[in-house]
């Protein structure tokens, strides 16, 4: 009897093995950054010292639990983590349960992005993004002024709440579309954290459309609004604070070697009894294939964080090659340019130009 036990166990484990790689994948993607001051102002932004960035590694894990269950992970070490000493982040840029009616709807639950426009749902995964960074006009307000509430973003990177997603056809044309309920932005709350308890009644609504008007065009649209308390620092309430905004995007493959990616945001901020300020941003990346694996590409990107305000922009510009040098395996380069008017409370018309290079692997 004892003789039949080893293979008895190697053939139970084996099973339970191929099990679990049946039900289980394990993705991720690795970014490691060098930037360097070159000309005009050393603002803090600007690194003027040639520094290395141990940007980040993601492990992306994904459980088809059932044939419509599925669970989602992305755990991220950022800038070289090492929590002893307190350095870098360690954290979960999403982890979510979804549940599959259909292609038609599906249902989501946990913390996820929030899916609006083209970015910010890839913003962490460098390799699936042609530009070495995302453009801050569009995706990161707190880099284009440093005012109180013009750095509000016009929408929060990431939001814990449940989800309505699917896909079908329409007039011959495939679509996709997200409707997203969530607590919300508590940047200007008492608990800070949104991720684990809210502390107001109104959640944040967000909403994106994306249609394939053919196989090379793609255009979507999205929309935000949160309604919150405004908390001061001794968490006395100030009143309300409402974001709206809105986005328009567009994808087009003008032909194999050439495309164009565009987008355009703009948004309101009410913060009762204090001010009231429409903002908008906006960037246009073309990028052209010289050969199979080396990508041309020129971002120009551009925003004004309070119409009220008069030479208030800031424009961000960077010719870029982005090349492939084995499979999943990309070296970006840019010469990133900041230029900005007088009155932006951020950079007071002072400009800066830098050189920036990255290797981003998905594996």
């Amino acid at each position: 009897m004892k003789k039949w036990i080893l293979p008895f166990l190697l053939l139970m484990f084996s099973s339970l093995y191929g099990d679990w790689t049946d039900k289980v994948t394990i993705n991720g993607y690795f970014n490691f950054e060098f930037e360097e001051h070159i000309k005009g102002d050393k603002h803090w932004r600007s690194d003027e010292y040639a520094s290395f960035d141990s940007d980040m590694i993601d492990i992306v894990l994904n459980v088809n639990a059932t044939d419509r269950l599925r669970l989602a992970v992305d755990f991220t070490w950022e800038h070289g983590s090492q929590s002893e000493i307190d350095k870098g982040n360690v954290g979960y840029e999403y982890a979510f349960a979804e549940y599959t009616l259909s292609d038609k709807l599906r249902i989501r639950a946990g913390k996820m992005f929030t899916p609006f426009g083209i970015y910010n749902e890839i913003h962490t995964a460098k390799p699936s993004t042609i530009i070495l960074k995302e453009p801050n006009p569009t995706n990161k307000m707190y880099f284009i002024s440093n005012d109180e509430y013009e750095q509000t973003m016009l929408y929060p990177r990431w939001g814990t709440g449940v989800a309505l997603l699917g896909n079908d056809m329409i007039f011959g044309m495939s679509y996709d579309y997200i409707l997203q309920v969530t607590n919300g932005d508590l940047t200007y709350g008492v608990n800070k954290n949104e991720y684990d308890k809210d502390d107001n009644n109104q959640k944040a609504i967000t909403a994106r459309v994306r249609v394939d008007l053919t196989d090379d065009l793609q255009i979507g649209a999205s929309a935000y609004h949160d309604k919150m308390i405004h908390y001061d620092s001794s968490s006395n309430a100030l009143g309300n604070m409402v974001v709206d905004s809105q986005g328009l995007q567009l994808i087009w493959h003008i032909n194999d070697d050439f495309r164009l990616e565009a987008e355009y945001m703009t948004g309101t901020l009410d913060v009762e009894g204090i001010k009231s300020f429409r903002r908008s941003g906006f960037s246009i990346l073309p990028s052209y294939f010289i050969t199979d694996i080396v990508n041309l590409y020129f971002l120009y990107s551009k925003a004004d964080p309070n119409h009220d305000v008069s030479k208030n922009s800031v424009v961000n510009y960077a010719p870029g090659v982005n090349i492939e040098v084995d499979n999943n395996m990309f070296i970006k380069m840019d010469y990133y340019n900041v230029e900005s008017e007088v009155n932006n409370p951020l950079f007071g018309g002072k400009d800066y130009s830098e050189i920036r290079a990255a290797l981003a692997i998905g594996f």
